[in-house]
């Protein structure tokens, strides 16, 4: 028997209409990444058992723990990723193009996720995964790492693939030139050098395990989402920091494009928005003879913005529907 390689490994996603329930139509997504972690474990828990000799009891099963990561390059086509972090999408457009916006929504979708090992015929399948976080490094080169972290409730083998012609939607990755502008508080920033890990977070409470449940999570709900990350820019002035140091509420937005960004097939849009935010005090630092840079983490908020939302993402492309 062969080993199994990584470059023959496919994931599929398609979304739960019963939470940890396996979708009864296939409709599964192709999800294109560069590596993963999500996976199964279960502790063994050991015996205090005393019985007059050195030797061990048989151990235990502990819960089943369904977590991990899924690390892509941002590309036009992960819609279903920011539906799963945010929980709310608004689709317009009779044909393409299409646009897509989502925001924090009162509760988030839960997906059927499959790992397939295809050169071996081993598909490990995951029910009940939800988005925990997701974060996106924000460069001025090269491609652009996006990581979706799940907490999920089951998993079953199989030897066959849930949907074995899924959805292609293509990859055509973002990268940092095609950055077509990044605003801060409504004015274009020409000397940002990076949004470091900006993350929405969404506390996912991992917990709810019952008697009686086979060691699987009951639900998973969700808790206060929080959207965070660290604008770095060039040290051209005190401004920012005095803005940090007055709690001076500002904004963010950053915009990809490609082609010419109106949502026909090679002209695809994305645009992240946080309409209200503020910095945490932080002065720059001397680490050497080189440039200085200011490093300014921030936290997103809602409270009068006509979004209604912390943070807002727009999306347009060709793809009709999201999940």
């Amino acid at each position: 028997m062969a080993q199994a390689q990584g470059s023959n490994a496919k994931i599929i996603i398609q979304k739960e209409t019963t939470f940890k329930t396996k979708p009864s139509n296939p409709s599964a997504e192709l999800v294109y990444f560069k590596s993963e972690t999500l996976r199964s474990s279960r502790n063994l828990i050991t015996s205090e058992t005393i019985r007059g000799s050195r030797d061990g009891v048989k151990p235990t099963l502990g819960n089943v723990d369904v977590a991990g990561d899924i690390v892509m390059e941002l590309h036009p086509y992960t819609g279903i990723f920011w539906y799963g972090a945010l929980g709310s999408v608004t689709t317009t457009g009779t044909e393409a193009p299409y646009t897509h916006t989502f925001k924090v929504g009162s509760s988030l979708p839960s997906f059927f996720i499959e790992k397939g090992f295809t050169d071996l015929g081993a598909y490990n399948q995951y029910l009940g995964c939800k988005v925990n976080s997701l974060r996106l490094n924000i460069v001025p080169e090269g491609f652009q790492e996006m990581t979706a972290t799940f907490i999920g409730a089951k998993e079953t083998l199989d030897t066959t693939s849930f949907d074995s012609t899924p959805t292609d939607n293509g990859f055509n990755p973002y990268n940092g030139f095609l950055i077509a502008t990044v605003e801060e508080g409504g004015t274009a920033l020409g000397y940002a050098t990076a949004i470091d890990s900006l993350t929405i977070n969404n506390n996912l409470d991992g917990n709810s395990y019952v008697i009686g449940g086979q060691g699987e999570r009951r639900y998973i709900p969700e808790g206060i989402v929080a959207v965070t990350g660290t604008l770095r820019i060039l040290f051209e002035s005190n401004d920012f920091y005095q803005k940090a140091l007055n709690s001076t509420e500002s904004s963010l937005k950053i915009v990809y494009k490609l082609g010419t960004g109106d949502g026909t097939a090679g002209n695809e849009y994305l645009e992240i928005y946080i309409p209200e935010l503020i910095y945490q005090p932080q002065a720059p630092t001397i680490s050497g003879r080189g440039g200085i840079l200011v490093e300014l983490p921030f936290q997103a908020y809602y409270e009068n913005s006509t979004e209604a939302t912390s943070i807002q993402v727009t999306l347009k492309n060709t793809q009709a529907t999201i999940a």
